[in-house]
């Protein structure tokens, strides 16, 4: 359901997490996903509310925004080649480098809280997350993720 889309960018290389934030909300804007308003969000929201959480030594971001900014709910995943630094989401202070993250485009608030316990589930999986980092297929991708409950 939020990955019909297929919206999957693998060993993405980026500078920053603007630039990141860049290209993970343009293959949602063309996709109908979200409205422009969406990339504006997900800059303001990481900057008071970070996203990051560190399982098992491996990073991940969940950026998100509100529902306002979305038309279609969807989750666009990106790899990242080299760990870019995200701040903690129960510790601003504390970095995290990050290799997996989880675009979340929720047009309905209670969405975002299934989709974070789906995705947290996943997180913990440690030969999921093998997989993941080392996917380079739509088709693995989906294959992993839906293996482990998250759609």
């Amino acid at each position: 359901m939020y990955l019909d889309k297929e919206l999957c960018l693998f060993q993405l290389e980026v500078k920053n997490q603007a630039e990141l934030f860049k290209i993970m909300s343009e293959q949602l804007v063309n996709n109908g996903c979200v409205k422009d308003s969406f990339l504006e969000g997900i800059i303001n929201r990481e900057k008071e509310f970070p996203t990051a959480l560190e399982i098992n030594q491996i990073g991940f971001a969940i950026p998100h925004t509100d529902s306002i900014h979305v038309n279609n709910s969807q989750i666009c995943f990106a790899s990242l080649k080299e760990p870019l630094v995200f701040y903690d989401m129960t510790n601003k202070e504390r970095e995290i480098p990050v290799r997996l993250v989880f675009m979340l485009a929720m047009s309905q608030p209670h969405e975002q809280i299934d989709t974070l316990q789906n995705l947290v589930n996943l997180f913990q999986n440690q030969e999921r997350v093998q997989e993941l980092l080392s996917c380079t297929t739509k088709e693995q991708f989906i294959e992993i993720v839906h293996s482990a409950g998250v759609y």
